[in-house]
């Protein structure tokens, strides 16, 4: 019929709530994608969350659902959110739905079940309780994992043949431009200074690394870089302690260097105003199509400096999230730290490199034309684990 766009798959995205986070951003990047690629999306959350408005403007249904905070895992138990989204998947006539996360993922995928509805699960890390991960791990027809790591995590369960699916990262986000004053500006940062950035969520074991890093901070502020400057970026139960922590460096120091800002929407000048940034996972990414420097240490450890011949390894240890090296301290991060910095033309060319990297292999619109041959491929029952 003309005017009307006949999609080939119609997807509903099942994540918990909108929060800032590497799974929310990977959901977004991908529903932004698919949609361009004229494929219909629908999305059932909690709509809460700092990114709420942001998913708004995707112009797709989003269906608000009162995901738990826990589960229970009885037959009975939150029966009438699987009702509706049972509906849901009536109305917009769904052929797979994509789940991420529990509770949600879990009650989206017993309606699916119910339903018929072939169910696609991407697993974002090693956090899911084992018992959690067996029974979602049940319900899926395929198994999307965004890590080495994690391939190997989900194979512990079963699940003979995952797919290797990464965090897409759209390079139009993310300036080929090394260095912006904007930030700096706004905060107060001299000109002739360097700028450390960490960029996670302050909670669980990321703020025992945040914590680490500020140590570390302190060591190369007092004895190594006197003009060092560091942002803070994310937002969590622990915020207050890393705070305090912050307060006590900087009376130590006696002078006021470090800059917390909270969650931030739009990170890419935060990248920019940065000579270097230590973190993680989709933040490595990310920080790597800003053409910058990455020291990686996540949940799991340490991975330490990436540069262009040992980025396979790093990518293989998902840069600390998933598998690490070892223990993370102050003094490894510290020595490491102080040489990186100390040779500001060789950041830039790693950052030159790291770009072409992320343009090469991680592309948000190379991974979601993988996502799509896995839904073209998957049927209810059909090929999977």
């Amino acid at each position: 019929m003309e005017g009307v766009i006949m999609y080939k798959e119609r997807i509903l995205l099942v994540i918990d709530a909108l929060y800032i986070g590497g799974t929310e951003t990977h959901v977004l990047s991908l529903a932004k994608e698919l949609i361009k690629n004229n494929i219909f999306i629908a999305i059932a959350t909690r709509k809460i969350g700092s990114l709420v408005n942001t998913f708004e403007k995707l112009n797709c249904p989003i269906y608000h659902i009162e995901f738990p905070r826990t589960l229970t895992f009885q037959e009975d138990a939150d029966q009438g959110l699987v009702n509706e989204i049972e509906k849901i998947i009536e109305r917009e006539n769904i052929s797979h739905v994509h789940i991420h996360q529990t509770p949600s993922g879990y009650l989206a995928g017993r309606a699916a079940k119910n339903k018929g509805v072939a169910i696609v699960l991407t697993i974002h890390g090693t956090y899911y309780p084992n018992h959690e991960m067996k029974e979602l791990l049940k319900l899926a027809d395929a198994v999307l994992c965004v890590s080495p790591p994690l391939c190997n995590y989900v194979k512990e369960f079963g699940i003979k043949n995952p797919y290797l699916i990464p965090n897409g990262i759209n390079l139009d986000d993310y300036s080929k431009q090394f260095y912006t004053e904007e930030i700096r500006d706004a905060l107060n940062i001299p000109k002739d200074s360097i700028v450390l950035l960490y960029a996670s969520r302050i909670s669980w074991r990321k703020a025992n690394v945040c914590s680490i890093f500020l140590r570390a901070c302190k060591d190369l502020k007092l004895k190594v870089i006197p003009n060092l400057h560091v942002i803070i970026v994310g937002d969590g139960d622990k915020l207050g302690d890393i705070q305090s922590l912050s307060e006590m460096i900087e009376k130590s120091c006696n002078e006021t260097f470090i800059h917390i800002v909270g969650e931030q929407l739009n990170m890419q000048p935060y990248y920019a105003a940065a000579d270097c940034i230590v973190g993680t996972g989709r933040v490595a990414l990310e920080a790597m199509a800003s053409g910058k420097q990455i020291v990686a240490v996540g949940n799991s450890g340490y991975f330490g400096v990436v540069n262009n011949n040992n980025f396979d390894e790093a990518w293989n240890y998902y840069f600390g999230d998933h598998q690490s090296k070892g223990a993370c301290s102050r003094h490894i991060l510290r020595d490491e730290l102080k040489k990186i910095l100390a040779d500001k033309e060789q950041l830039k060319l790693h950052g030159i490199k790291f770009r072409e990297i992320v343009e090469e292999n991680f592309n948000i619109s190379k991974i979601a034309q993988a996502t799509l041959n896995v839904y073209s491929e998957t049927t209810k029952g059909g090929i999977k684990k």
